[in-house]
């Protein structure tokens, strides 16, 4: 039996080798034959399907080291750059197409919200962000790109474990695997779901006896509103208000552990731009402090449903587009009232660094690079505690 610690081992071994070692495809290819395939073998009981990877992948060995620098790259831009979600040309074609969605495919949409209670506005938002409601599909060869994430990422054994659930559902399916496309993080179709995802969550909802998203609009519909069932959107609550605030009000009272009723966010001082109230059905409910770029952005209240939205992306930026986009959508409303004003950008490296930091004396949230609410609110604490002005962003 092949030990899976040993193959974690190896890998470590791979790469921390020579720079020649560490490039070389015939590694990769080694790593193959002595660890990944016989792992795959002894899983899925000698399937057929094994041999068909095998082939697969070495007829793929050329294009190793080209993949690699692809998957190697790492712009960050959702936890740094809000143009990328905010570009006004860019969301107006989003809220454009996706009115139109609504329209062709009305029916579809009213079925789903009776199923699953998730609004409609909310699944065109996220199919809209992630491939353009499927014009933009990602075209890497998806067993290519998990294979060498197994073989090389930082986070090998869960990206196996990925590969494993790519499998499983090639084989549930009848899909050809050779076939499925992926993105360089190994996500898939329309929603781009990661494969486990795919397996836990994918609806095949027409009935034709395989769950296609990578074709079929009401497929990807129905899961993305699957998903979001299962993790607990509630259509009761608005995902959020953009607000204005009090002077008494700081930065560092973001975050949901600092909860409050809309009433008590009114006693306050925090009220809607343009005078308009909260509705009344809503000020019992409770909501926290959102600064998704410190004070250098628009402010928002946020409800739980905001953080359903961040179990399918973990960022504030790409949960704030989809709450945004599908107001647009559903209500045809303003811009942003507060701007977005230009800031620093900054590495996921020196983001970690300032984290290491600051995780000596506040919470930052864990270190990894990306700037979340206990890392703004951390830094809005350590501003305060030297009387800096405060900004919950960086730079300090």
């Amino acid at each position: 039996m092949i030990n899976f610690l040993k193959i974690v081992l190896f890998l470590s071994f791979a790469c921390l080798s020579t720079p020649i070692l560490s490039q070389s495809t015939g590694v990769y290819e080694y790593w193959l034959d002595k660890f990944l395939l016989p792992t795959l073998k002894q899983k899925f009981n000698n399937h057929k399907v094994i041999d068909e990877i095998d082939v697969h992948l070495k007829s793929k060995i050329a294009s190793v080291i080209e993949i690699k620098k692809i998957l190697s790259e790492d712009k960050q831009a959702e936890f740094s750059e809000p143009t990328k979600y905010f570009n006004k040309e860019l969301i107006s074609h989003k809220t454009i197409l996706g009115k139109k969605r609504a329209k062709t495919l009305e029916e579809l949409l009213n079925n789903l919200e009776k199923i699953y209670e998730v609004d409609r506005n909310i699944l065109l938002a996220v199919w809209a962000n992630e491939t353009f409601f499927g014009k933009v599909l990602p075209k890497l060869d998806a067993l290519q790109v998990l294979s060498l994430l197994s073989f090389s990422s930082k986070n090998k054994p869960f990206y196996l474990n990925e590969l494993m659930y790519l499998i499983d559902f090639a084989i549930d399916n009848k899909k050809d695997i050779r076939e499925l496309k992926a993105s360089k993080a190994g996500a898939l179709g329309q929603p781009q779901f990661l494969p486990s995802t795919l397996v836990k969550f994918a609806v095949d909802y027409d009935n034709d006896g395989t769950k296609d998203i990578w074709n079929n609009p009401s497929d990807t519909l129905a899961s993305i509103a699957n998903y979001f069932n299962k993790f607990g959107w509630d259509n009761d609550f608005e995902w959020g208000y953009e607000v204005r605030l009090s002077e008494n009000i700081s930065c560092y009272l973001e975050g949901p552990d600092h909860s409050r009723s809309l009433i008590q966010w009114k006693k306050l001082g925090v009220s809607r731009f343009k005078e308009k109230d909260f509705p009344k059905d809503d000020l019992n409910d409770s909501y926290s402090l959102m600064f998704p770029a410190g004070i250098y952005g628009p402010i928002y209240l946020v409800s739980k449903n905001f953080y359903t939205i961040k179990k399918y992306n973990n960022s504030d930026l790409y949960a704030l587009s989809v709450g945004f986009i599908g107001d647009k959508i559903k209500y045809n409303n303003h811009d942003f009232f507060k701007r977005w004003d230009a800031t620093e950008k900054f590495t996921k490296n020196e983001i970690m660094d300032l984290q290491k930091k600051l995780s000596t004396k506040y919470d930052v949230g864990g270190i990894d690079g990306l700037i979340g609410y206990k890392t703004r609110r951390a830094i809005g604490i350590y501003q305060k505690d030297n009387n800096l002005r405060q900004t919950c962003w960086l730079p300090l």
